[in-house]
């Protein structure tokens, strides 16, 4: 082997172990410090990081320079770049479609595309680990963390796009497919809470597992545990994350995964609450994790290299465990594409700044959007444009209001009234908005998660009621049907990005054909 695990010390093995996250845009004390002191041997990168492409690309190299100087061993660098609505690179690279967007397309080829395409602009910015694709199957309208984060609520069809995602991915980076076992089926977000799934086996088996099981066959690099207590699996009440019983005898043993198993955010409520973030790191590995995520605080992340290493002094943790989870860990960094640290951005820019893969990601987004019920939309003069405008609806999300649409009909229609809603309308606004319809002859509303915004079905409901000619585009998650029987005309795009913004746009103005296929079912 390249990277010899007998020439470690304990914190470097240790260290091999940890994937933390930093702040900044460049190299601050902080990664300095998680590098030089505690020999932190990987890296998971958010928004926060990245300005643009050519700080981003900066400041991988200068990570990996620091790493090889200190460790001799490359880091493994990895970020959430899904598309869609969690995306962490916004500014200069290509804007991606989300899962449901590309299973929406309906074609399967558009999947391996797009992982190619990313996985191709990630390693030439020096990222050489997606956290991707996500195969949850997201059968649960209530869902609030994941939604069009999934390919489907159809397993079969999850497996299908999201293998084909994974394989574009693998020609460049590794892919890690999440959130094992499955966190489709939820109505409570592990961010903030502790979700338990209480299905017997079979039942996992017909559903959830069925795309986790495919992508193992198909030799996925990396699984992400989530942070669900699945008693078929676990014991004690514990999240998956922190269960051996899951981790090492179901997954290695049972499914004979040989990849890296991944823990999702380690300070996530669903573990922090219950057990503490520095305790649960120790868990983590004990039940078979080989990279933990510490994603935010530096004394946290700290503390738990610390437990860790307390933990093989007092025996909780014996080092043949420590060595099985080390050496997985190195065997990938053996197969990792070389990256040069000495050249400049300008050498990668043509990878990044491609105007074709931005139109080819736009035509994606274009041929997703999808008429699933009623007629398309021609418009009429004196119409109203609602617009709910955009939030992040979990932690995960850092599309906080990034693309107005409004400002755009304002330019580009400027015959079109407009009126910005609030994502969780109040009565007061309700009234307010019902006041402009009584004059109108058509409205059209954008939806945004209604599943999990009820306010948003009522405003529909009371349009809907005076009579006046309504069409809903749902520019989130697609079940607005399930709610509400008072929609006539449903159009769905799957996200609120600057792609979709421009497909809207397209289709306000009558220049749009719709291609796309739901890919839940709504009745």
């Amino acid at each position: 082997m390249k990277y010899d695990i007998q020439r470690l010390t304990t914190e470097e093995k240790i260290g091999q172990l940890l994937m933390f996250g930093i702040d900044g845009t460049t190299i601050t004390d902080h990664a300095i410090s998680l590098i030089k002191t505690y020999k932190v041997g990987n890296i998971i990168l958010f928004a926060r990081n990245a300005q643009n492409p050519k700080q981003l690309y900066e400041l991988t190299q200068s990570l990996q320079k620091l790493a090889m100087a200190e460790l001799g061993i490359p880091l493994l660098i990895s970020i959430d770049q899904e598309g869609g609505m969690v995306t962490r690179i916004f500014h200069g690279a290509t804007f991606f479609p989300g899962a449901m967007t590309l299973s929406a397309s309906n074609r399967l080829d558009d999947a391996y595309q797009m992982g190619n395409l990313m996985g191709q602009e990630l390693h030439a910015l020096g990222i050489n680990m997606n956290l991707a694709p996500v195969l949850d199957v997201n059968n649960n309208p209530k869902n609030p963390v994941i939604g069009v984060r999934s390919y489907s609520d159809d397993p079969n069809r999850v497996a299908e796009y999201g293998i084909s995602f994974m394989k574009g991915l693998q020609q460049h980076v590794l892919a890690t497919g999440k959130h094992f076992p499955g966190h489709g089926d939820t109505y409570l977000d592990s961010h903030l809470a502790l979700p338990k799934v209480d299905y017997p086996l079979k039942r996992l088996e017909s559903v959830e597992l069925v795309p986790f099981k495919k992508a193992i066959q198909e030799g996925i690099a990396a699984l992400m545990s989530s942070h669900i207590d699945f008693p078929a699996f676990t014991e004690d009440g514990r999240p998956t994350t922190l269960s051996k019983s899951c981790l090492t005898g179901f997954l290695r043993e049972t499914l004979g995964f040989e990849g890296l198993i991944v823990t999702d955010g380690m300070e996530m409520k669903a573990v922090q609450d219950h057990y503490g973030t520095v305790e649960a790191s120790l868990m983590a590995i004990q039940a078979g994790a080989n990279l933990v995520c510490i994603c935010h605080s530096e004394p946290l992340q700290k503390e738990a290299a610390v437990r860790i290493k307390k933990a093989l002094d007092t025996q909780e943790l014996s080092d043949e465990t420590l060595d099985e989870r080390v050496l997985r860990v190195l065997k990938y960094k053996e197969g990792l594409k070389q990256v040069n640290l000495n050249s400049p951005y300008e050498a990668i820019k043509h990878v990044i700044e491609n105007q074709e893969t931005k139109n080819k990601s736009y035509d994606v987004v274009r041929r997703a959007a999808t008429l699933v019920k009623g007629q398309p939309l021609v418009l009429k003069d004196h119409g109203l444009f609602i617009g709910v405008l955009p939030k992040a609806t979990t932690q995960a999300d850092d599309t906080d209001g990034l693309y107005d649409i409004i400002s755009h009909i304002k330019r580009e229609l400027p015959g079109l009234e407009t009126h910005a809603m609030s994502i969780n309308p109040s009565d007061e606004d309700i009234v307010g908005v019902l006041d402009k319809v009584k004059h109108k002859k058509q409205v059209i509303i954008t939806s945004y998660n209604a599943n999990i915004y009820p306010s948003q079905i009522r405003l529909i409901n009371e349009i809907a009621q005076t009579g006046v000619e309504l069409h809903v585009i749902a520019m989130r998650n697609p079940y607005d049907l399930f709610y509400t029987k008072h929609i006539q005309n449903y159009v769905c795009l799957y996200e609120y990005t600057p792609n979709s913004v421009r497909v809207l746009l397209s289709y306000l103005k009558g220049q749009l054909q719709m291609e796309g296929r739901i890919p839940v079912n709504y009745e």
